[in-house]
């Protein structure tokens, strides 16, 4: 399964493999360092020592591929950052937007719930106003009634005291 030159090919052969046309996934920077790693993973080790033996040309031949696809794959993530940066900065836009919407509206609910409040305590207020007239107009009328009955009552006992004293001066004439 794997594609990489097997160890064990001879000279020539990898000369071949290393210099025949490869696909363009195997330019891809991630493949390319798998690739060394695995070479260098699977490099001779020199005896008595951490150190192992790689084929230079194989291991330059990674290094330069690898540094040909970076410039590609920078690219490809400044331009991915980029795009996130994009999206990020217009959710916040989107997000500042429906904010400052909401805010609105709530202030327009609070002023309009603030005026129907004002409007039910003056309507209210101007019901007792009014309730408080009327009472005071109908007490007014009630006493204005009774003091024009008693000016009538007086003015006709006035006259009927008069009637009756000419009733008895004409009746004493009579007699006379």
């Amino acid at each position: 399964m794997n594609d990489y030159p097997d160890r064990r090919m001879g000279d020539r052969d990898r000369e071949e493999t290393r210099r025949s046309p490869r696909p363009r996934d195997d330019r891809n920077v991630a493949t390319l360092l798998d690739r060394l790693e695995t070479d260098l993973l699977e490099a001779k080790s020199v005896p008595f020592s951490d150190k192992c033996m790689v084929e230079r040309e194989e291991v330059l031949f990674l290094v330069r591929m690898i540094r040909e696809g970076l410039p590609e794959e920078l690219d490809r993530a400044k331009w991915v950052l980029q795009q996130n940066r994009q999206l990020i900065n217009q959710a916040r836009r989107e997000a500042d937007t429906i904010m400052r919407d909401a805010e609105a509206q709530m202030a327009r609910m609070i002023d309009e719930h603030e005026v129907t409040q004002q409007a039910m305590n003056n309507a209210s207020a101007l019901i007792d106003e009014a309730t408080r007239q009327g009472a005071d107009i109908r007490a007014a009328a009630i006493q204005y009634a009774h003091e024009m009955m008693t000016n009538l009552e007086n003015h006709l006992t006035d006259i009927l005291v008069n009637i009756t004293r000419n009733k008895k001066s004409l009746g004493d004439s009579n007699g006379i």
